[in-house]
């Protein structure tokens, strides 16, 4: 029994000795404290390698690049919030091997929050840890390498493309309603086709209380699409183009191609409201994408072709026969 308590105590003296030399060995820190950002951020800096992108605020909304270009709303707030809210969770390397995790010159994005001319935090950020969960990053006058929260790399874009606004072209539901024309052109063996489309309003006899207007006449007014001589024309195809142009995105605008090429498009649409007018136009193309141009954009742009042929489409579509086409030399 004696042989058994001694064992159990060098045991109790052996596992004491080895949490004393871990704890020996442990580096004890203290994570740096970061100030809270009570001013309001209007200004935001992404800098990589030799690129240096500006995003600020104008009339509440986000612009970026010299020529102040509409930023992506959304894109610009989540990239406030990520270095607004910054959580450090560890000190990871106070070796300054920043290499190893793409904190140096080269490969780190350094983001710069501004109220103004006003520097509200700095912070250098790296590559994302092997779990996606954390982020490398440093902070302005630290050498240390910091862990923070959340996969900060990919909401960081430093590219004016990447930040821009990409709708070319919206018409909310309210336009919808007051939409009164619908205008078609396409070029077709060098032969100039156009195709109108009105909003007809008809007053209708209700049969009961239900149906009645507000006045309670029993009549209701009821709006319908029709070619001008009075045909019809089919409903849910003139729906499915204006669903097509309510909430339009390109892929690329095209900075080098000129809005004066589209003044003869291959195809365009042109829709008139009571206050608003707005057009699309097509370029005669070949390839995947089709290269266009519309009144809410500020550039020519990119289509997908899946995304184009929604809009592009034969007049027959909404008439049923090409007989009610009228056709202008070029």
């Amino acid at each position: 029994m004696k042989k058994e308590y001694l064992l159990l105590v060098v045991a109790i003296v052996a596992l004491a000795a080895l949490l004393a030399y871990q704890k020996k060995g442990k580096t004890n820190y203290q994570l740096p404290q970061l100030a809270s950002i009570d001013a309001s951020v209007n200004r935001l800096l992404v800098k990589e390698a030799d690129r240096e992108t500006e995003l600020r605020q104008v009339d509440g909304s986000w612009v970026v690049g010299p020529k102040s270009y509409r930023a992506d709303n959304n894109r610009a707030a989540k990239m406030v919030t990520e270095i607004r809210n910054l959580q450090l969770v560890a000190l990871i390397s106070e070796k300054e091997n920043y290499q190893l995790y793409e904190l140096n010159q080269k490969k780190r994005f350094t983001v710069q929050l501004y109220h103004d001319q006003n520097l509200l935090r700095e912070v250098m950020v790296g590559k994302n840890s092997p779990s996606l969960r954390q982020t490398y990053v440093m902070l302005k006058d630290d050498a240390n390498v910091y862990q923070a929260l959340g996969n900060l790399r990919s909401n960081l874009f430093s590219e004016i493309a990447d930040l821009r606004n990409k709708e070319v072209l919206n018409i909310s539901s309210e336009e919808r309603e007051q939409l009164e024309k619908i205008s078609l052109e396409r070029i077709v063996d060098g032969k100039k086709e156009s195709l109108e489309i009105v909003k007809a309003v008809a007053v209708v006899n209700a049969g009961d209380e239900s149906r009645a207007n507000e006045k309670n006449d029993n009549s209701t007014a009821v709006a319908s699409w029709q070619l001008q001589d009075g045909a019809s024309v089919d409903e849910s195809a003139v729906t499915a183009l204006l669903t097509a142009l309510s909430d339009l995105k390109c892929t690329k605008y095209l900075e080098e191609l000129s809005p004066d090429l589209f003044k003869e498009p291959a195809y365009r649409v042109t829709v008139c409201g009571a206050d608003n007018n707005f057009f699309i136009a097509f370029l005669k193309t070949e390839e995947d994408q089709y290269r266009v141009f519309s009144s809410q954009a500020e550039q020519p742009f990119l289509l997908p072709a899946w995304q184009a042929k929604k809009i592009i489409k034969d007049f027959t579509a909404y008439t049923g026969t090409p007989k009610k086409v009228s056709e202008n030399k070029k």
